[in-house]
């Protein structure tokens, strides 16, 4: 009966641990289950700020940034960046739920008239 609760309570800890991990180098959980769950990809605009990132202990910038589809829906978009982005950047990010996959810089003439709405 003991080493069965010692056996619980090490794999407890194991998973603990685990977790913090993936929660302090990569995305984070929830965005991981998003890309393992295989959520649709759809199409957001976000915009880069001082303040929105923090810098992880593996030299890799963990963004998280509040997206709007062409149709103005809101979505909260984590993405985990091998470089610091430029403030006051308007992105085209493709998003899998919450999980952040491609990016590209672009115009702020170039986002359809609902998400410039919301970001500005």
């Amino acid at each position: 009966m003991k080493k069965g609760v010692k056996g619980l309570i090490a794999i407890l800890i194991i998973l603990t641990i685990a977790a913090v991990a993936i929660q302090k180098t990569t995305a984070g959980i929830i965005p991981l289950t998003d890309w393992l769950l295989q959520h649709p990809v759809e199409t957001y605009y976000v915009e880069t700020s001082e303040d929105n990132y923090e810098k992880l202990w593996n030299g890799k910038y963990k963004y998280v940034f509040l997206g709007y589809n062409e149709e103005g829906d809101e979505q909260q978009i984590t993405k985990v960046m091998n470089k610091e982005l430029r403030p006051n950047a308007f992105l085209r990010m493709d998003a899998s739920g919450s999980y952040g996959k491609g990016w590209i810089e672009v115009l702020e003439e170039d986002i359809p008239e609902s998400p410039l709405l919301q970001l500005n």
